[in-house]
């Protein structure tokens, strides 16, 4: 509370703890990443994980448009999706948006998700995310990012050891 004003960073309820025993506020780290052009939605999730990951919904008009990409007909969404070039954006746009946080609330793996709609429930009336929808929706696709994340340490883990 500096010079007397409050500051609101987000809901209580949709704080989470990490393992490491770290408080998240999703809020104001979700709006940091989706500052980005390329992306249009974001949810973050991490309750009781090591750290936190990101569920994003790209702006393919503006990769597209970055990667001087025009003709839809010969790269589709799904080529975009699995692009290295794309990947390398989206990876640097994160660190550009994230420079202010703490390092333990930047997001340190992601996915490309299908948007958030009312039609699919995940979004209110009021256009706001329903978070535990999209979380409880897209759990497999949470679990592939830690799990991949695991089988990578314990191939490094087997590398030093051999």
């Amino acid at each position: 509370m500096e010079d007397g004003f409050l500051k609101v960073t987000g809901r209580l309820k949709e704080q989470y703890k990490l393992e490491n025993g770290k408080y998240i506020v999703p809020t104001p780290i979700e709006e940091a990443i989706g500052m980005s052009r390329f992306i249009s939605q974001v949810v973050l999730f991490g309750s009781n994980k090591p750290h936190n990951v990101a569920l994003l919904v790209p702006d393919f008009v503006a990769v597209r448009a970055e990667l001087k990409l025009n003709d839809h007909n010969e790269v589709t969404d799904e080529d975009l999706v699995n692009d290295k070039r794309v990947k390398s954006l989206i990876d640097a746009e994160i660190v550009a948006n994230c420079w202010r946080l703490k390092k333990f609330e930047v997001p340190t793996r992601w996915a490309f998700v299908a948007p958030f709609t009312a039609e699919n429930n995940m979004l209110t009336p009021k256009m706001s995310i329903r978070r535990h929808k999209v979380v409880q929706t897209y759990m497999e696709v949470i679990q592939n990012i830690y799990g991949e994340e695991q089988e990578e340490e314990e191939a490094q883990d087997k590398a030093k050891t051999a």
